[in-house]
């Protein structure tokens, strides 16, 4: 410190301020000393590049994105069911009759009485022709020979496999002499009309009784005789059960009881 004065300048230096350097320089020593003791240790690596690793830093992570709260989906509004439209329906026709699908007026034993009985391909075993047809139940021919139906035996029902009822009934032939033979005839229906299908002769003086269909078969009762009985006497009233077989009926049973009389 330096004072002036009247007479002249005199310097003083102050002890305390002096003294100051060295202590400071003795601590910054000792500051080096403590530093240089907390230094790593032996067994540790060294970072070549000297940057070293920060001790007890966490492994940044990616931050979590917050989901989007779900949102409920509503419920679907429940749909009316359609109301089923109702369908006109009609009563079911009966069988045969001209309104069944597929099928024809059943046919009538009327019918027979003005009915085609012989064809090119169904004949009357007894008495063969090209053609004949029943005028009023009757036929004649020039050789004399008569055909006549039979009345009332007739019988209706589905006898050739479609869903049409057919119908079957008896001629009577007579021709010259005295025989009398009797044929079993069934007609087809066809539209509406009477057409031959099946023929089947059951022989000289052999009078049919009765018929009756019976789903696809036919039933025939008759009066006939045993092969061993005179030609003119009935000893035997048969029911004989057939069916339809191409243009003939084959018999599937018969069933023989005594003649009681006519």
């Amino acid at each position: 410190m330096t004072r002036r004065g009247i007479t002249g300048t005199t310097r003083t230096r102050h002890p305390a301020r002096a003294a100051r350097p060295a202590a400071t320089g003795l601590a910054a020593a000792l500051a080096v000393g403590l530093l240089a003791g907390c230094g790593p240790d032996e067994g540790a690596a060294e970072d070549p590049s000297g940057a070293g690793t920060p001790t007890g830093s966490a492994t940044p992570t990616t931050p979590h994105t917050p989901t989007a709260p779900h949102t409920p989906t509503a419920a679907p509004t429940p749909t009316a069911a359609p109301t089923p439209t109702a369908v006109p329906t009609s009563a079911a026709p009966a069988p045969g009759s001209s309104d069944s699908p597929g099928s024809s007026a059943a046919l009538t034993c009327d019918q027979l009485r003005n009915a085609q009985l012989q064809t090119a391909l169904v004949k009357l075993p007894d008495h063969p022709r090209d053609s004949m047809r029943l005028t009023d139940g009757h036929w004649a021919g020039e050789d004399g020979v008569r055909v006549d139906l039979v009345e009332p035996e007739c019988a209706t029902g589905r006898l050739v496999g479609d869903a049409a009822a057919d119908a079957v009934g008896v001629v009577k032939i007579t021709p010259e002499g005295t025989g009398r033979f009797y044929t079993v005839v069934v007609w087809r229906n066809d539209h509406g009309t009477p057409v031959p299908a099946a023929t089947l002769s059951l022989g000289d003086r052999n009078p049919v009784v009765a018929l009756t269909v019976r789903g696809p078969n036919v039933a025939v009762v008759y009066h006939t005789r045993h092969d061993t009985d005179p030609p003119v006497a009935h000893t035997v009233t048969r029911t004989s059960v057939y069916r339809v077989e191409g243009t003939s009926l084959r018999e599937i049973s018969r069933v023989d009881a005594r003649y009681t009389g006519d």
